[in-house]
């Protein structure tokens, strides 16, 4: 009678358990009926000749509820998720230094590649090259020897001061390189956007600009 009061004891505080979170349904009231069913077979055993086997059934759902507790853990923590410290100092570990300093170097350069210009106290360069800006061939920024900083307009005669200013790029210009558009002659106004590439504008003798130009080299 003891152990059979014990028994419906227990499956009265199973109803009290909350269902498993994340677990499926069907597998949730599989473990409760399978468990309810371990210990009601065990409360109906002769207790004298039986008590070897009930207390095997007792073991066996206690095998049961850590197995199945285990397996619902990892099932639900794979290792991927933000909860996961294990898994996340895991990978941490498994870095090496000098892939952590690649890394760091790439985010770096990353950074640096789209970077605003930094404004430079040097006069805005004056280029001659006569070039017919249809085209811009690779490597010509280094042929006229384009900068990534942003110059000052001091050094310039004040029509084209005024020019720049209209145009709002006196604040944001490397080089002035003169040239063609086609048979026209123009002015190319270099504007550094990062370290490596460049909006370029071609004005006519009046200010006006007759092309805007994207080179990246």
């Amino acid at each position: 009678m003891e152990k059979r009061d014990k028994a419906e004891e227990f499956l009265k505080s199973l109803k009290h358990i909350e269902p498993l979170e994340d677990v499926p349904k069907d597998v949730s009231l599989r473990y409760q009926e399978t468990l309810a069913n371990l210990i009601v077979q065990g409360s109906q055993l002769n207790p004298k000749k039986n008590w070897i086997t009930s207390q095997n059934h007792f073991a066996i759902a206690a095998s049961f509820i850590l197995v199945f507790a285990l397996g619902a853990f990892f099932t639900l923590n794979p290792g991927g998720s933000s909860d996961d410290v294990i898994g996340i100092n895991q990978n941490q570990a498994g870095q090496s230094t000098s892939e952590i300093k690649i890394k760091e170097d790439q985010l770096l350069y990353s950074a640096d590649e789209v970077s605003t210009p930094e404004s430079s106290n040097t006069p805005i360069k004056i280029s001659k090259s006569g070039h017919d800006y249809m085209s811009i061939p690779s490597g010509f920024p280094m042929t006229i020897s384009v900068g990534n900083t942003w110059n000052t307009t001091s050094s310039l005669d004040l029509e084209i001061r005024k020019c720049l200013k209209f145009l709002d790029l006196d604040k944001s210009t490397n080089l002035i390189d003169e040239g063609f558009l086609g048979k026209q002659m123009i002015q190319a106004i270099w504007t550094p956007l990062n370290s490596n590439s460049w909006n370029v504008y071609l004005l006519d003798a009046l200010c006006n600009v007759l092309d805007k130009k994207f080179v990246q080299d």
